[in-house]
């Protein structure tokens, strides 16, 4: 199934670039001589096997991210947990860019960008890599191992009534997936957002008793 869709891929950028060189050749030398079409004809088969071959291998449709290796922490427990999480993360992806799922794979993509963000979480707070056993135990191992059924049945072509179900279940539960990420990351910041509302509650209490606030300043 993948080496239908390159090879499809390629199609459209061949012709363009075979009609591309026979449109230069009848500008430079003309096609007065019946040798001017053969040339010509030849020439640009050539390019549009190349340029196919080429464009078989390239995706414009989407730019593939950059996993960014993170800094050591100092922290054995959330280096160990970060180094996993990423080489997970990246066998994620590369599942992705085996599947042809429109849909799905915008699923993967944003389950990855979340991923990428926890564990920048953790490299910048280590001390938070305790909250992410149950996410590094099951929830990640879990979603790889799913990927990885959806994309072994795409490449068998495996069809039938189960086979569908299966692909649906799937596809259903990466929608669980998405905000199950969303809110681990959101849970790794709670305590952030904690400290923040306290931090302003003080400030503005504190500009009050300086009559700073309005209201003066606070009677002892």
């Amino acid at each position: 199934m993948q080496g239908k869709q390159k090879a499809k891929k390629g199609i459209l950028p061949g012709i363009i670039a075979a009609g591309a060189v026979i449109l230069l050749f009848f500008l430079i030398f003309g096609l007065s001589k019946w040798h001017h079409f053969l040339i010509a004809g030849l020439l640009a088969l050539l390019a549009g096997w190349v340029v196919g071959v080429m464009a078989q291998g390239l995706d414009t449709s989407q730019t593939a991210p950059v996993q960014r290796k993170l800094p050591k922490t100092g922290d054995q427990t959330a280096d160990g947990l970060i180094s996993r999480g990423q080489e997970m993360l990246s066998r994620i992806r590369k599942e992705n860019d085996l599947i042809a799922d429109a849909p799905l794979s915008a699923q993967i993509d944003s389950i990855s960008d979340t991923a990428e963000r926890i564990f920048e979480t953790v490299a910048e707070q280590p001390q938070k890599a305790y909250q992410l056993r149950r996410f590094m135990d099951y929830y990640m191992p879990t979603t790889l191992k799913m990927l990885e059924a959806f994309r072994r049945m795409e490449e068998r072509a495996v069809e039938g009534e189960a086979a569908n179900a299966t692909r649906d279940q799937i596809r259903t539960a990466m929608d669980a997936v998405v905000r199950a990420f969303e809110k681990q990351l959101s849970t790794l910041h709670q305590e952030d957002y904690l400290d923040i509302s306290t931090d302003i509650d003080v400030l503005e209490a504190m500009l009050r008793q300086d009559g700073l606030l309005g209201g003066g300043p606070v009677e002892p």
